[in-house]
C-alpha cells in the first residue's frame, strides 16, 4: 500500500475493508476516508452479471484508480467495479501460490510492478495517529506507569493452538525478565494462554492488556522496549511498529509468512535468524515453536532489555 501511495502522491486516498484494521495504517498512508466492506450491497459486486446497486456504482465511479486484493471472487469484483465506471482497476491475489516460496510482501510488491506500479519497498516503522498515542498514555496512566519505563510486551496467543509456545515456558521467560523490566501481558478474544501464564508465574506481576482496540493496542506496543510472541497478527504489528521483536515461529514457513521489521529476530526449529527472511538450513519447519527452550529465548532477549 505504501508503494501504491507513492505512485499517486497527490491523490485523495480512500480505503475499503474492515475499518478497525484499516485504521492502523490510515495515518501512515494519509488516507482521507475509511469505508466498511461489510455492506449488504457489496454482495452484488461478487456476483457474475448482477444488477449493480446505484449507490455503490456511483461510489466506485468516482475513483480514477482502484487497487483490489480480491481473493476468492477477485476477478468478478474487479470486472464489476469496471462495469460501475471505476477508472483503472488493479486486482492482485492476496497470497502467493502454494508452490511458490516467496515472502508475501515481496510477492505483492512484484505483483504491483507487473502492473507498472513502482516504488521503494521499505520496512520503515508504521506511523500512528495521535489517537493511538493518547490511548496508550491513558492505558499506562491507569497502571501508574510512566513513559520511558523499560517494558517487555508478551503475547502468548495466536490464531491456532499449534503455533503457540507452552505457557509455562512463557512464564519462565517473564519471571526472568521481571528483574529487568515491567511485563505487559497481551490477550485477545477467546485466548486462554495469558491466564495460564499468569498462574505459572513465580516472580512477575504483569500489567494486563485484554482485548484492546487495535489502534490503542498499537500505541501501547510502541511503549515497549521489546516484544515476545508467537506467529500471530499482533507479532506482525509489533514488528511493523519498529518494536524490537522476538517471534516464535512454526509450523508455517517464516520465509513466506514471517513478520517484517527493522529490529526482528525469528526463532524456529532451534535456529535463530538475524533477519526477516530466514533460511531453513535444510530443516523442515513442521514442529512449531514447541522445541524452543526458555534459555534460547532469554539469550535473544537479553541485549534488548539492557
Amino acid at each position: 500500500m505504501r508503494i501504491f501511495r507513492q505512485a499517486f502522491p497527490g491523490a485523495t486516498l480512500e480505503m475499503m475493508g474492515r475499518p478497525e484494521r484499516l485504521a492502523l495504517v490510515a495515518h501512515d498512508l494519509r488516507a482521507s476516508l475509511l469505508h466498511s466492506i461489510d455492506q449488504a450491497e457489496m454482495a452484488y459486486f461478487y456476483a457474475e452479471e448482477a444488477s449493480l446497486p446505484s449507490r455503490l456504482s456511483s461510489f466506485f465511479f468516482s475513483f480514477g484508480a482502484v487497487l483490489s486484493f480480491g481473493g476468492a471472487g477477485g476477478n468478478i469484483l474487479a470486472k464489476n467495479m469496471k462495469r460501475a465506471g471505476a477508472g483503472r482497476v488493479i486486482s492482485i491475489p492476496p497470497f502467493p501460490p502454494e508452490a511458490l516460496r516467496v515472502h508475501l510482501s515481496d510477492y505483492l510488491v512484484e505483483s504491483l510492478r507487473r502492473e507498472g506500479i513502482e516504488g521503494e519497498n521499505t520496512c520503515a516503522p508504521l506511523e500512528l495517529a495521535e489517537e493511538a498515542v493518547t490511548g496508550a498514555q491513558g492505558f499506562f496512566a491507569g497502571w501508574g506507569v510512566r513513559e520511558g519505563t523499560r517494558m517487555l510486551a508478551v503475547h502468548p496467543g495466536s490464531g491456532s493452538p499449534g503455533k503457540n509456545w507452552a505457557p509455562e515456558k512463557f512464564a519462565m521467560v517473564a519471571d526472568w525478565a521481571a528483574e529487568r523490566a515491567e511485563i505487559l501481558l497481551l490477550s485477545g478474544p477467546a485466548e486462554r494462554g495469558a491466564e495460564e501464564i499468569r498462574k505459572a508465574m513465580k516472580k512477575a506481576s504483569p500489567l494486563v492488556a485484554d482485548t484492546l482496540p487495535l489502534v490503542r493496542l498499537a500505541g501501547v506496543l510502541k511503549w515497549s522496549r521489546a516484544y515476545l510472541g508467537n506467529d500471530s497478527g499482533i507479532t506482525h504489528l509489533a514488528a511493523s511498529l519498529g518494536v524490537p521483536t522476538v517471534a516464535l515461529f512454526g509450523p508455517t514457513d517464516p520465509a513466506v509468512w514471517g513478520p517484517r521489521g527493522i529490529a526482528l529476530r525469528i526463532l524456529y526449529a532451534g535456529n535463530i535468524s538475524p533477519g526477516s527472511l530466514p533460511e531453513t538450513r535444510g530443516r523442515e519447519i513442521d514442529s512449531g515453536p514447541m522445541n524452543l527452550s526458555p534459555h534460547e529465548v532469554i539469550e535473544v532477549l537479553t541485549p534488548l532489555l539492557k
